[in-house]
């Protein structure tokens, strides 16, 4: 188990019993504690089946938001300048996950770029 998942789990083990212990000490009637411990063991429930989002997860969120849907041909330029503000930014590896997942182009000039300068002037 790495320490991120123990992490995780040991928070969502306090997260269980905070409620309950709360309504211990403090003499909360059933109708107060049981919501709360209903609701934190539903976030649990999400938190474990459906994980963390990764930032090409939120990016295609957004796009998707903004109405940028997958038939939509802007949706490839804009997820590449959203990648161009993360890598400015410095994270570069989370920058290649946009670029990989939304097949934006690569900025010109970038390494193993397919396109060269006569094929961009040629047209």
């Amino acid at each position: 188990m790495t320490k991120e998942n123990r992490v995780l789990f040991t928070g969502l083990a306090v997260a269980f019993v905070l409620p309950l212990v709360l309504g211990w000490l403090l003499g909360w009637p059933a109708w107060v504690t049981v919501p709360l411990l209903v609701m934190v063991l539903v976030g649990i429930y999400r938190k474990l089946v459906y994980g963390t989002r990764t930032v090409a997860d939120q990016v295609g969120a957004l796009l998707d938001k903004l109405g940028l849907h997958q038939e939509n041909a802007v949706r490839d330029m804009t997820a590449n300048r959203l990648a161009k503000m993360i890598e400015a930014s410095g994270n570069t590896e989370a920058a290649a996950e946009v670029r990989s997942r939304f097949d934006s182009p690569r900025p010109h000039g970038a390494s193993g770029s397919r396109r060269t300068a006569h094929d961009v002037f040629s047209r």
